[in-house]
């Protein structure tokens, strides 16, 4: 019994350095998404909650649970051809719904600057922004045929998604991220050089400024571990795969959460400045998650007209002539 234990000792093959490196990668980020998920729901509400709010935590979650679901599948892929399965699968489902999270995001933010105290679904921008989601559903449609699952000679995993898929997936998330990231921050701009107010100071600019970063951030990072799998042909390790993968989701979150808080203080001002300020002020209380604004939740919803002021004037002169 002893030499059969002996004989089992000599056979079992440790994780290499890779598998060592790629774990550590995803406790890291496993701590951070925890952590960043914990900061926005603490002391959070449901009153408080908006769509925009959710997304953010959908995005938060859907990041965290495929980065615990890689690190599972990391320590036990070698010589495993269900891990190495479910490998594949994380990254469709978890890592694809992430990204889904951050475009419907980037969606609402789009239509908080460029469509203000209209409904979602009143806006033709809105709508044309949400078809053009559609595409998506094609492409991890192709994503879910056109891969690459299977065992090497020597027991490693290696997944990945043939040209058919990748390509498509490339130039869609580099294009849309691209256009409605421009689209946010046109208006924003505008507002910038209309305004009598000093842009410079004031939380709009601060969080223009922000999403205009974490944009770039973003759309760098997708690029290249989507460009690692189109150069790679669909062949790659799967903790290679996994462990990127980890990283992107782990650096899309981050750069959320730094333009979701609102931690810049407004200097006082007096007049009309003081009331540019309190509407711009008002903006960035709708996407972000500064709880200063309790009446944000309800922006939404101006379905009533608004009364013209004029008419009601002109009213008021009919009447004291007669």
């Amino acid at each position: 019994m002893s030499t059969n234990f002996i004989t089992t000792l000599a056979d079992f093959q440790g994780p290499d350095a890779l598998e060592i490196g790629s774990e550590i990668i995803s406790l890291a980020c496993i701590t951070v998404l925890a952590a960043a998920l914990g900061a926005k729901t603490f002391n959070e509400k449901i009153k408080t909650l908006n769509y925009g709010r959710v997304l953010v935590i959908l995005l938060y979650t859907f990041s965290w649970a495929f980065a615990v679901t890689s690190i599972v599948i990391v320590s036990t892929n070698n010589n495993n051809m269900i891990s190495c399965t479910l490998g594949m699968l994380a990254c469709d489902f978890f890592y694809a719904g992430s990204k889904i999270a951050i475009y419907a995001w980037l969606i609402e933010r789009v239509h908080l600057v460029t469509a203000v105290k209209t409904t979602r679904l009143k806006t033709c921008q809105y709508k044309f922004h949400i078809c053009l989601l559609m595409p998506y559903v094609v492409i991890f449609v192709l994503m879910l045929t056109f891969r690459n699952i299977y065992i090497e000679a020597d027991g490693t995993c290696t997944i990945g998604l043939q040209p058919v898929a990748s390509v498509p997936l490339l130039v869609y998330d580099f294009v849309f991220n691209l256009y409605l990231t421009w689209l946010f921050m046109s208006p924003l701009m505008n507002v910038g050089r209309n305004s009598r107010t000093d842009w410079k100071r004031s939380k709009l600019y601060r969080l223009a400024r922000r999403t205009l970063v974490a944009s770039i951030v973003c759309l760098a990072i997708s690029f290249i571990n989507v460009l690692l799998v189109v150069t790679s042909g669909g062949h790659q390790r799967g903790l290679v795969c996994l462990t990127a993968c980890t990283l992107d989701v782990t650096i899309n979150v981050i750069t959320v959460h730094w333009v979701t808080t609102n931690s810049g203080k407004s200097k006082g001002h007096g007049g009309t400045t003081q009331k540019n300020l309190h509407t711009a002020d008002h903006m960035t209380a709708e996407m972000t998650f500064d709880g200063t604004d309790t009446n944000h939740d309800k922006s939404m919803k101006y379905d009533v007209p608004m009364v013209k002021t004029s008419k009601r004037h002109n009213d008021d002169s009919d009447g004291s002539s007669l």
